[in-house]
């Protein structure tokens, strides 16, 4: 039996919007969207809140949902469903996204609606084509305060210290580094991502590794620190380093891109260059340990490799079956050293300890990885503009 749990009209929530806010609660069922300047309905099927097929017209598969990103005006529903196909598209939703964005800003895709609304992007970007990265809804309970901030105003100062962790209510800001050729701006952030990183409230004294600023007004909900903090030292002591290792993750993406940014070629690890321990496109289902040696997690694009991060002893690496990190071994390889040495883990239990978090932690952990995946595309991006720049 079909439950409408989500409705609206795509002028106020895009479908860019809608495919973040389906992932990441993990929802199940059927997306049907309808406009007045389309003769038939679309609709776009989740399983676990990735699109796993998409219908409209003649088009199916991955063409359909691309194509979707033309329709300005319209409305849709979710419907929670069991029942809903095989898999035929195998591209994260993220990966969807930024790929939508990209056909349309370069004109691929016909745009379905009124004049006044083919002028308008079906997702908010942060030039480029890089999408704006909401989050889930906000879970008030680990809320303990509110603070607005003003366009331009700076949130966090990379350099500063600092423990505090925030919720976007509402607004959007911008994520920076520092660079002696002034600020790069990495991504941009909305309702329901976090400003913080997991080090904030778990190191005493953390030094912010990036700046906030407010991309016009913005509404701040203050998290319980203390009580996050409190839930992660009950975790399981592999299960928390494995948190921190996506944490890790995140700003070696983010160097990565800074370092294309100002066209340096990235440094890496002459040692780990060896071995390929997962292959770009392979059906790898592991996760696994690092207990000896370095690797590096690379991409093969169409403009060539590009490093996205190091890991060395104490990093995971592998496909974790509950979350999505765009990383390998769907989207990039790993290469390790000789004196690479891991060891698996077992997926069940940590499958486990994820889904006993608490809602505002596994939010946390959640949108840590879809900033991994957007910085991740913004990094082959900027490699791509530097290369042709060489």
């Amino acid at each position: 039996m079909d439950k409408n749990v989500l409705s609206g009209n795509l002028k106020y929530l895009s479908l860019g919007d809608v495919i973040q806010l389906l992932g990441a609660n993990g929802s199940t069922g059927v997306l049907r969207l309808i406009t007045r300047y389309a003769p038939e309905p679309a609709y776009v099927y989740f399983q676990e809140g990735n699109p796993i097929n998409a219908s409209v017209g003649q088009q199916s598969g991955i063409d359909a949902i691309y194509s979707l990103f033309g329709w300005t005006e319209g409305d849709f529903e979710f419907s929670q469903r069991d029942d809903i196909g095989q898999r035929v598209i195998n591209k994260s939703r993220m990966g969807i996204i930024l790929e939508g964005l990209k056909l349309k800003d370069d004109g691929k895709i016909e745009i379905i609606g009124p004049e006044s609304a083919a002028k308008r992007l079906a997702v908010p970007s942060a030039g480029g084509g890089i999408p704006i990265i909401k989050g889930p809804l906000v879970d008030y309970m680990c809320v303990v305060d509110e603070e607005d901030f003003y366009d331009g105003e700076n949130i966090v100062e990379e350099g500063r210290h600092g423990n505090w962790i925030w919720v976007i209510l509402e607004g959007v800001v911008e994520i920076s580094r520092k660079t002696d050729q002034g600020e790069v701006p990495i991504i941009r952030i909305g309702d329901g991502s976090f400003i913080g990183s997991l080090a904030t409230f778990l190191i005493h004294g953390n030094v912010r590794t990036a700046s906030a600023v407010a991309i016009g007004n913005v509404q701040l909900g203050v998290l319980d620190s203390q009580r996050l903090a409190q839930e992660y030292a009950a975790l399981p002591i592999d299960f928390r380093g494995f948190l921190i290792s996506l944490d890790r993750r995140l700003k070696q993406v983010s160097d990565c891109a800074v370092d294309y940014f100002l066209n340096r070629v990235v440094a890496v690890d002459k040692a780990s260059g060896g071995s390929v321990v997962v292959k770009q496109g392979a059906n790898e289902e592991g996760l696994y340990l690092i207990r000896q040696g370095s690797a590096q997690v690379v991409r093969q694009t169409e403009k060539g490799q590009v490093t996205l991060c190091q890991l060395g002893k104490g990093d995971y690496y592998g496909n974790p079956e509950f979350l999505h990190l765009d990383h390998e071994p769907a989207f990039a390889s790993v290469q390790a050293s000789d004196d690479f040495q891991s060891q698996s883990v077992a997926q069940e239990t940590f499958t486990r300890q994820y889904e006993r978090l608490s809602t505002t932690f596994r939010n946390m952990v959640d949108n840590l990885c879809t900033c991994i995946s957007v910085t991740s595309n913004v990094a082959c991006k900027f490699e791509s503009r530097a290369s042709q720049q060489r």
